[in-house]
């Protein structure tokens, strides 16, 4: 069975948001396996954190013994901390930035707005980069489009409500997995402070901080994100993988 490099959406962005990480680990071998759609796309099933974690492992499960590395950002990347704390699943390395459940507030501000308008979408985006001029506008735009509906708006009040009554360090303990967190130091929305304290006390977190960023570094600074992925990544596989697997859920 090959090795295997998952990569999870956040809650508005789709897999877009890891686009070089995808590159690198094809490039290296890795069969992929890409949940394309943004959670607020995977239907009224899936309102919840504990929903949107059971899908996940579903669709994973006939993978579940192969050597697997998996990457999150904000909503994934909490879900794939989920993955690496669950021993059914053989995940060798996790790469995690901006996951939500250590104590803040994610709102987003979906409790004042009330309609999905492309104001609110550039908004967001800009809280989302350090640097706002590094921001693809024309992806911002595409995947507004893509979302720009009551039931994705529903979805994404649903899912924030949710996170509000989780607790990451609850299984914080239960990750035996080697687990990088790549943070942005300027994340405004799950702030860094928190993980440097739980990277003191898990012997298999690893924080590495990226100055110039914030909620995505894999897409704001892209080129320092991969460096610490080169850099730590382990051993990689050397047959070339077959046709990705690209996951879209069924609404």
């Amino acid at each position: 069975m090959p090795s295997i490099a998952i990569f999870l959406p956040g809650l508005f962005a789709g897999s877009w948001i890891w686009s070089s990480q995808i590159d690198i680990m094809r490039a290296k071998g890795y069969e992929t396996i890409v949940f394309e759609d943004p959670f607020v796309k995977f239907g009224k099933n899936y309102g919840t954190v504990p929903s949107l974690i059971s899908y996940v492992k579903e669709v994973l499960r006939p993978h579940e013994t192969a050597d697997s590395v998996v990457f999150g950002n904000s909503m994934g990347g909490y879900i794939a901390l989920a993955l690496a704390s669950d021993p059914s699943f053989n995940i060798k390395q996790a790469f995690v930035s901006g996951c939500p459940g250590a104590g803040e507030n994610v709102t987003l501000g979906l409790g004042v707005s009330r309609i999905l308008s492309l104001d609110y979408a550039h908004r967001i985006s800009r809280e989302l980069f350090h640097d706002p001029s590094k921001l693809d506008i024309a992806m911002v735009e595409s995947t507004f489009r893509q979302i720009a509906n009551r039931q994705c708006f529903m979805m994404g009040l649903s899912i924030l409500r949710s996170l509000q009554t989780i607790d990451v360090r609850a299984f914080i303990d239960q990750v035996t997995v080697d687990t990088h967190l790549i943070w942005g130091e300027h994340d405004r929305v799950t702030p860094i402070d928190p993980w440097r304290e739980m990277a003191k006390s898990t012997p298999f977190l690893h924080l590495h901080s990226i100055a110039d960023a914030g909620h995505c570094p894999m897409i704001e600074t892209s080129e320092a994100f991969n460096m610490i992925l080169e850099r730590v990544l382990h051993v990689q596989p050397a047959a070339l993988p077959d046709a990705p697997l690209d996951v879209r859920p069924a609404c």
